[in-house]
């Protein structure tokens, strides 16, 4: 080993703009650089001879840069450098952020013949990750309201769609049962009450019952579907779901005449998630089998639900045999603001929401569809989701 001149290493140490120090095994300054006393504002006459632990202050105590463990003591207990960062106070008693590095330099007997230690200020590397740590955590807020203001607004362009539709499936009823009472009262003014009449205005409040029932049970659905709740993690039928979504669309695809096949597995094992969010989901992917079948000579909609046991999964297929999507686009039909609908039409939200949703509640969507043939939407959604979705 060559031993260079007390001058040369100087000269050497000056040249390096990290901090340097070399310090004894006993913990005393031997040797140090000019950007270390710089940045400590003091002369070296100050620095050596004094024990590292005097010198240096840490922002946390007084005269230890080691409020938990000494890095010299660590790096002779594992025998390797040590790597700490530690946050000490400057000439002007300002906290600084240093990454310091100690290597230990040992003697043949197997004894430390000096640390060196080498350590540079990071503080504006901290203050920049801070910096970006708070920009991340502002931008996962705007993305989370923005998210929550497309879900919004894509439910309120579904609620237009069923809009004209429950009119008419009301209407529908509701003229059935004013001519019953119309007609009952033309009865009761016009003839004498016999036991036939008594069974004929028995029947007429058997069927107002069930049509005012039914009426019941579609409003019940839409105020459902209409309502702004925060989300709500729960245990649910997927097929009761279905049900609820078919009840609120009868009209539809009875004006449509659209043919539905409902496989539905019995007794499905129960999901966890957002009801509220999964309507939505069924929502516009019968909308869009709806539209897609406009022109379609055959015009049946199937949808199946089954289990996974593999998976612990519950899987559903929305199938039409609508006009279906070219291959040049089905890879766009997830994103935003992405639609093939005329102008007027539609902004290109529904699918991208359907996706997103899906997404959130750890599970698959995937479409397989042949032009002139059909589409086929399959949902995979678990029993339970995984840890850190919504």
């Amino acid at each position: 080993m060559v031993n260079l001149p007390e001058k040369e290493i100087q000269t050497i140490l000056s040249g390096i703009k990290d901090f340097v120090l070399i310090i004894s095994p006993e913990k005393e300054i031997i040797e140090t650089n000019e950007a270390f006393l710089k940045q400590l504002g003091c002369s070296r006459e100050a620095v050596i001879g004094r024990k590292c632990f005097e010198v240096l202050k840490e922002d946390t105590r007084e005269t230890s840069n080691c409020h938990s463990i000494c890095p010299l003591e660590e790096a002779i207990k594992n025998k390797k450098h040590c790597q700490v960062e530690l946050t000490r106070l400057d000439r002007n008693g300002k906290p600084r952020h240093t990454e310091l590095t100690v290597f230990p330099i040992w003697e043949k007997k197997g004894k430390i013949a000096k640390f060196i230690e080498i350590s540079r200020d990071i503080t504006q590397r901290k203050l920049d990750e801070d910096d970006l740590v708070k920009k991340v955590e502002e931008r996962t807020r705007q993305l989370k309201e923005t998210h929550e203001r497309l879900l919004h607004q894509d439910k309120m362009a579904s609620l237009g769609k069923l809009s004209s539709s429950v009119v008419h499936e009301i209407n529908n009823p509701v003229a059935g049962i004013l001519n019953l009472v119309i007609l009952s009262k033309r009865i009761l003014k016009e003839d004498v009450i016999t036991q036939d009449t008594i069974d004929q205005f028995l029947k007429y409040l058997d069927l107002m019952e069930t049509e005012t029932r039914r009426i019941s049970r579609i409003v019940s659905n839409l105020l459902m579907f209409a309502r702004h709740s925060k989300l709500e993690l729960v245990k649910f039928d997927l097929n009761d779901l279905i049900e609820q979504i078919l009840i609120l669309n009868a009209n539809l695809l009875k004006l449509n005449n659209i043919h539905v096949l409902e496989e539905l597995e019995y007794n499905l094992p129960l999901i966890k998630g957002s009801e509220d969010q999964l309507k939505q989901v069924l929502m516009n992917l019968l909308s869009n089998a709806v539209e897609s079948m406009t022109s379609s000579r055959k015009k049946h909609l199937t949808i199946q639900t089954f289990s996974k046991k593999n998976q612990a999964a519950i899987g559903l297929k929305i199938t039409d045999t609508g006009s279906g999507i070219p291959k040049t686009i089905v890879s766009k039909i997830f994103e935003p603001f992405f639609t093939t609908k005329t102008k007027g039409k539609g902004v290109g939200l529904g699918l991208s929401v359907v996706y997103g949703i899906i997404q959130d509640h750890g599970g698959e969507i995937y479409v397989d569809s042949t032009p002139g043939k059909g589409t086929c939407f399959s949902i995979t959604l678990y029993k339970e989701m995984p840890p850190g979705k919504t």
